[in-house]
C-alpha cells in the first residue's frame, strides 16, 4: 500500500475474546484493494477471521456462505449501491451488524445508512483511531447484548 494515510495504521489492539461475538467472522465489501487489505490486517491481528470482497456480487455470495456477524460495507461499488445491500442484509434471516463506509462524506448518505440499520459510518480515508473506536464500540455492544 502506498497511501500514507492507511500505511500508518495497524497498531496492535487488545485481542478479541472469542466469546465477545457469537462468531469471529467479519466480511469487508469494498472495491478499493487498500481498504480491504487494511481492514483485513487490522481485524485479523486482533483475532477476527476476515473475508474480503471487491464487488457486491462477490460480497453477497460470501455473506450467504459465511454468515458473518459484522460487515464493513462501502456505499459506492462498481456493481451497485451498498445502501441497497444494507437493506438486503437486514431483510433476511441472516442478519448481520453493518458498518457503512464511503469516501463521499454526505450527511444524507450517513443518515440513510443509520436509518436503514447501519451501526456506524466510517468516512474514508479514516484514521486508525476512528477505526479502533468503531470496533471497540461494536465489541462492547456485542458483549452487553449477551
Amino acid at each position: 500500500m502506498n497511501n500514507p494515510t492507511y500505511e500508518k495504521c495497524i497498531p496492535v489492539l487488545t485481542r478479541v475474546d472469542n466469546h465477545v461475538m457469537k462468531n469471529n467472522r467479519i466480511l469487508v465489501i469494498d472495491d478499493e484493494p487498500e481498504i480491504r487489505a487494511l481492514l483485513s490486517r487490522f481485524l485479523g491481528r486482533i483475532g477476527f477471521s476476515v473475508l474480503a470482497a471487491g464487488t457486491l456480487k462477490e460480497g453477497r455470495k460470501m455473506f450467504n456462505e459465511s454468515q458473518p456477524e459484522l460487515v464493513f460495507l462501502d456505499v459506492n461499488l462498481p456493481d451497485g449501491n451498498g445502501l441497497n445491500e444494507l437493506k438486503y442484509i437486514n431483510s433476511g434471516k441472516l442478519k448481520s451488524k453493518v458498518i457503512m463506509m464511503s469516501a463521499f462524506d454526505h450527511n444524507e448518505v450517513k443518515m440513510e445508512a443509520i436509518q436503514n440499520g447501519a451501526l456506524d459510518f466510517l468516512s474514508k480515508p479514516f484514521n486508525i483511531a476512528r477505526l479502533d473506536q468503531v470496533v471497540q464500540s461494536q465489541l462492547l455492544n456485542s458483549n452487553n447484548t449477551k
